[in-house]
């Protein structure tokens, strides 16, 4: 197998698919692995870094491309990496592909496979890639909050810190996923309070057994939030949902009762956003203010802190790629569900039913594949 490891080129996303000790890995097991030409120097890795551990240096995408099998990415490709994408690529990355059906139909029609880090799901219903995203996008929404809530931001004048002789500032969370977990332990450990909100019952007690006492679970519902958002100083939307595109659960109404200067963080704007007045900006211009609120919705949270990011990232995905590496593609994702479940496009025909039918196209179901191999073996 040939591996490719392009330079991201979205607009602030400075992570690297892979980290110089995934190159060994893949290199000991015979395969070779291309990397372009500064793809990992944000992440800290430098072109020598990847040569120690056995990878050959390429001075551009399109060489990359055109020798590469499997092009091991962060983020979906933009539109000008279109035409390099042949049928025999296989594409790994954060696609969020329902909320870009326009980048769906291409890539369906280039032939390609795509294999979908967002909808990697293990056999005990976790979503290993996603969570370790979570634990950082909770973190820098927490820091984010933080620093828009100062008042030469705009924002009110509070700190997160509980400070002796002065009320501790209120964090609300919608949503008890690995971000909401992950943003309310650090709010709660900075001295908040935190109220945590979500609509099933059990996630609530499982996330209440960890964290910190000074976070209050709630049902996520209307009647909740109407108590809440008119004295909550930084609300966190964190709904996410990977086989969807995230539902609206902050309405305008409920913004509106929100103080003048307080911050919400759209943590789910990458999949539309869980809050009715948020719209996608970007870390050169991050936030926007209505009704007095200050929304940041940027939707590469972790792009601007690479190091971090892409060690997680590479400790994340590097099980799978050893299976990949070892058993080969197709045996490996017709034998492990777990792999199965990421895969949304196999050669130009999309084998996830609701990406099928956002598309309004024929599912292609990877039982297929088996049979075929089944039909070769009896032959």
């Amino acid at each position: 197998m040939i591996f490719g490891i392009p330079l991201e080129i979205k607009t602030h996303e400075y992570r690297v698919g892979a980290l110089p000790y995934v190159v060994d890995e893949l290199v000991s097991r015979g395969h070779r692995v291309l990397v372009e030409n500064r793809a990992g120097l944000d992440s800290g890795a430098t072109d020598e870094d990847y040569q120690l551990h056995g990878a050959e240096i390429v001075p551009s995408s399109e060489k990359l491309y055109g020798q590469a099998d499997f092009i091991l990415k962060v983020r979906e490709p933009m539109p000008v990496e279109y035409e390099l994408i042949r049928p025999e690529h296989t594409i790994f990355a954060f696609f969020h592909f329902l909320n870009n059906l326009e980048m769906a139909r291409a890539l369906v029609a280039r032939g390609c496979s795509c294999f979908a880090y967002e909808w990697l799901t293990a056999a005990d219903g976790t979503r290993p890639i996603m969570a370790m995203n979570g634990q950082i996008a909770g973190k820098i929404a927490i820091q984010q909050g933080m620093y828009w809530l100062e008042k030469h931001n705009g924002g009110r004048g509070k700190m997160l810190a509980n400070i002796p002789g002065a009320q501790p500032a209120r964090v609300t969370i919608v949503g008890a996923g690995a971000v909401g977990q992950n943003a309310a332990r650090m709010a709660a450990e900075l001295g908040a309070t935190v109220y945590l909100l979500d609509t099933n019952y059990r996630t609530l007690q499982r996330a209440k057994r960890h964290l910190p006492e000074n976070v209050i679970t709630l049902m996520s519902h209307e009647d909740n939030l109407r108590q809440l958002l008119p004295e909550t100083d930084l609300l966190i939307s964190a709904v996410y949902v990977a086989t969807d595109v995230a539902p609206v659960v902050i309405r305008k109404e409920l913004v509106q009762l929100m103080p003048e200067g307080s911050v919400i963080v759209d943590v789910d704007i990458d999949s539309g956003g869980g809050v009715e007045t948020s719209k996608a900006t970007t870390h050169a211009n991050p936030v926007f203010v209505l009704d007095g609120v200050i929304h940041y919705c940027v939707p590469n949270l972790l792009g601007v802190v690479p190091y971090t990011a892409s060690r997680g990232l590479s400790a994340a995905v590097l099980p799978y790629l050893i299976e990949i590496a070892e058993k080969g593609f197709v045996e490996a994702v017709t034998s492990d569900p777990d792999l199965r479940s990421a895969l949304a496009v196999y050669e130009g025909r999309v084998s996830n039913r609701r990406l099928a039918e956002a598309l309004q196209m024929n599912y292609f179901s990877l039982d297929a594949l088996n049979d075929s191999d089944s039909e070769e073996s009896s032959q």
